[in-house]
């Protein structure tokens, strides 16, 4: 099978899955994220967490940019 037939395959694939509200994303990194608590805290007391990270849905160029790249380390022959 041609390289771009390939692509039009694993396009195809995540075609159906966006159908199910199933997309393609990158977790970016986490940032600014903190913990508080005593050592020992009392029952009464909290602990506080506060995380904070970006999730970018892939547009159509960059997961054209994604299967290239996968198929440069091999994994598409």
């Amino acid at each position: 099978m041609r390289l771009e037939d390939k692509k039009k395959v694993i396009k195809g694939f995540l075609q159906e899955l966006e159908k199910d509200d199933i997309h393609l994303v990158e977790f970016k990194k986490f940032s600014n994220n903190s913990i508080w608590s005593k050592d020992n805290p009392q029952p009464s007391h909290r602990t506080m967490i506060n995380v904070s990270f970006k999730v970018d849905r892939l547009n159509h160029k960059d997961i054209d940019q994604a299967i290239d790249n996968f198929h440069q380390l091999g994994n598409l022959k």
